[in-house]
């Protein structure tokens, strides 16, 4: 694996799926902006002195999670001998959005603190963001490795 490449993909990824969510919630009128999300989860738990950290720590957050799920996607496709393809990046998507959930819907329920926000309609647009990002980190692989 080439680490390099898998992390610019990663990045690209990540931020195509942002991108998405962003779009997402200004259409829809919602804040469905995972960053934003973490750094409100993030703000209750830092010093008033660090509040103003809440935000590039969400930021930081999220394009960590991005980049450490491309580097287990690519290790996975390689040992599995996948072919990184459109499909394989809508059916990594599609459990990678289903574990994002899981995750999302425990940090939820743990914190203090839940956002207010519609959460089964973020679920459904963290699925499609989760499909856009395997999608997109899959064909970058593939470009870059051409």
């Amino acid at each position: 694996m080439n680490v390099a490449k898998t992390l610019l993909s990663g990045i690209i990824a990540t931020s195509a799926m942002t991108l998405y969510s962003y779009a997402v919630s200004r259409k829809k009128d919602e804040n469905f902006r995972e960053p934003e999300l973490l750094a409100e989860l993030a703000d209750d738990f830092l010093p008033a002195s660090a509040r103003d950290l809440a935000t590039p720590a969400g930021w930081m957050a999220h394009y960590n999670v991005g980049l450490g799920l491309a580097l287990a996607l690519e290790a996975y496709w390689k040992k599995k001998g996948k072919k990184r393809s459109v499909l394989n990046g809508v059916l990594a998507g599609t459990v990678a959005g289903l574990g994002g959930i899981m995750v999302w819907e425990l940090t939820f329920r743990l914190h203090p603190r839940e956002p207010v926000i519609p959460y089964h309609r973020f679920y459904g647009q963290l699925l499609l963001a989760h499909i856009v990002y395997a999608v997109t980190l899959a064909e970058m692989q593939k470009k870059l490795e051409a």
